[in-house]
Parts: C-alpha cells; structure tokens; sequence
C-alpha cells in the first residue's frame, strides 16, 4: 500500500510539474509575440536610434541611481558591521568591500569631474 501511495503522488508531482513547465512556455511566447510588435514600428534603424537616444538621456539618472546605490552599499556595511557580533560569519572582508564600494559609487561623479580636469578638458556638470 506504501509503495502504491508513494508512486501516486511522485506520478502526481511529475505530472503538475510538466503542466507547470508547459503553461510557462506557452505563457511566454504569448507575451514575446506581443511585446515585439511595439519597438519595430520604426524598423531596426529606428530602434537602434531609440536605445542611442535612451542611452544619452540616461546619463544624468545612471549618476543620479549611482550615488542611491552608494548610500544602500554604505548602509549594508553599517548593518554588516553592527551584526558581525551576533554572526561570526560575516567576515571583515565583507563589511570593507561593502563599504568601500558604497564610497566609490558616492564619489564616482567626482572621480569623472577630476578625470576631466586633468586631462584638460572642460569640465561638464551632470
């Protein structure tokens, strides 16, 4: 009886798992075949010019979301570091790169500010 309920219920599993992994397929090629239509009204060339022109628009909000990201990698640090009391594996490697990497993403548009000096070139504010 054991063995007729444990080859039930692995049928059962097997057979929702397919199900399962067909609907997500179907369900897919639903949403790729209608999204597609909508970027190529213009043709190729209208949509590399699209993604050229969101890439330059984009520069001012990549900087701005790089210094948000900052303060979060900043902020994980101070969390690691208070938590490293209670949890022996977090290790000093972690808390510093966290750290370190929160400070680079603050400052990055200053290193870009400083690049731009030195190489004598005019200085641009983003």
């Amino acid at each position: 009886m054991r063995h007729f309920i444990l080859s039930l219920s692995v049928r059962t599993w097997l057979i929702t798992s397919a199900l399962r992994a067909r609907l997500m397929l179907g369900l897919s090629t639903l949403l790729a075949t209608t999204a597609l239509p909508a970027y190529a009204n213009d043709g190729i060339f209208g949509m590399l010019d699209k993604v050229a022109g969101d890439a330059d628009a984009s520069k001012k909000g990549l900087l701005q979301l790089a210094g948000f990201g900052g303060v979060g990698m900043v902020i994980l640090g101070i969390v690691l570091w208070v938590a490293k009391k209670k949890n022996p594996q977090i290790t000093w490697g972690w808390i510093l790169t966290a750290l370190g990497a929160g400070f680079v993403l603050i400052a990055i548009d200053q290193f870009i500010k400083k690049g731009q000096s030195t190489l004598n070139l005019n200085p641009v504010d983003i």
